[in-house]
C-alpha cells in the first residue's frame, strides 16, 4: 500500500540522497503536493504527473520509481516528477472515511457506503481530471454534483489541487507534459489541435507508444477538462496521457499490477532525449 505517509518517507530519504524535493501547494485536508526534480534547473523543462484519480494510486508508485530509477542518469533536460496530485483521494481509498473526521458523513453519503476502493475523486467529491478550464463541462462521462468520480466541479479549478498544478505549470512553462493514469496500456495526446501541432504531437505520442508496446489513441474520445486537455489548449505544448497496466486487471489495483511496467521508469529519459535531439 503506497499512501501519503508512504510518500513522505520517500521524501525523506530522495532529498537525504541529493534528489531537489518541494510542494508545489496543498490539498483540501492541508497535505503537501510533492514534487521531485532531477536534470538541469535552467532550460526545457518536462512535468510527469500521476496520481491525480484516487484508485490509480499505483500511478504514484511508477512515478516514485521513476525518480529512484534516472536520479543519477544523466538527463538532457530537466524533468519534475509529481507523483500524487490527490494526495487525500490516495489516503481515502486505501484509509477510508475515518481519515477525514470532519468530511466523513458526507463522504459516505456521496459514496453510497463506506468502501472507497473505487473512489477517483478529491475530498470534496470533483474529479480533478475533469476540473481544468479546457472545455470545462464538456466532456461526455461528466456529472454536475458530488460524485465519486466525473463530477466537474463548480467552477473550472475550483479545488485546490488544480490550482496548484495550473500554476506550477505555468510557473514552469514545460515543453511536454505526461501524465499517468490506470489502466488499458494506452498513449493519448489529441484535444482538437491541427496541423503541424497535431502531426508533432502524435509523433511524440506515436515514440512514447512504440517504445512501450501500448496502443496509441486517436481523437480525445469525448474528453474535456483533464490536464492533459489543458496543457495543448492553453500552452500548445504536447501532453500525453498513459493508461498503464493490462486490462487483464481490474479496479482496485495493487501494487503487483506494476509487474511488466519497467518500460515505464525509462520513458521520461527517452522523451528527454528525443525532444533535446529535435531542438539541437
Amino acid at each position: 500500500m503506497y499512501d501519503y505517509e508512504a510518500l513522505r518517507r520517500d521524501v525523506c530519504k530522495l532529498c537525504k540522497s541529493g534528489v531537489e524535493c518541494g510542494t508545489i501547494g496543498r490539498s483540501v485536508s492541508g497535505a503537501h503536493i510533492v514534487y521531485f526534480h532531477l536534470g538541469p534547473a535552467s532550460g526545457a523543462q518536462m512535468i510527469v504527473q500521476g496520481g491525480i484519480h484516487a484508485r490509480e494510486w499505483v500511478t504514484s508508485v511508477l512515478v516514485t520509481k521513476q525518480v529512484e530509477t534516472l536520479a543519477r542518469e544523466k538527463l538532457p533536460l530537466g524533468i519534475y516528477f509529481l507523483p500524487m496530485t490527490n494526495p487525500d483521494g490516495a489516503t481515502l481509498v486505501q484509509h477510508g472515511a475515518g481519515a477525514f473526521p470532519e468530511y466523513a458523513a458526507s463522504l459516505k453519503t456521496v459514496n453510497g457506503g463506506e468502501d472507497f476502493s473505487m473512489w477517483k475523486a478529491n475530498l470534496r467529491a470533483v474529479d480533478l481530471n475533469c476540473n481544468f478550464d479546457a472545455m470545462w463541462g464538456k466532456g461526455e462521462s461528466n456529472v454536475t454534483e458530488p460524485a465519486p468520480s466525473s463530477f466537474i466541479g463548480y467552477l473550472p479549478a475550483s479545488e485546490p489541487e488544480t490550482r496548484a498544478l495550473v500554476n506550477f505549470t505555468r510557473a514552469v512553462r514545460p515543453a511536454i507534459t505526461v501524465s499517468y493514469h490506470a489502466l488499458g496500456r494506452e498513449v493519448y495526446y489529441e484535444f482538437g489541435q491541427t496541423g503541424e501541432r497535431l502531426a508533432r504531437d502524435r509523433r511524440i505520442a506515436g515514440i512514447a507508444a512504440d517504445a512501450l508496446g501500448y496502443r496509441l489513441v486517436h481523437g480525445d474520445l469525448g474528453s474535456a477538462g483533464g490536464y492533459k486537455d489543458w496543457c495543448v489548449r492553453e500552452l500548445g505544448i504536447p501532453a500525453l496521457t498513459i493508461e498503464i497496466i493490462s486490462e487483464r486487471f481490474s479496479h482496485p489495483l495493487d501494487e503487483s499490477a506494476l509487474e511488466g511496467e519497467e518500460k515505464n521508469l525509462w520513458l521520461p529519459k527517452l522523451i528527454a532525449e528525443m525532444l533535446k535531439t529535435k531542438n539541437s
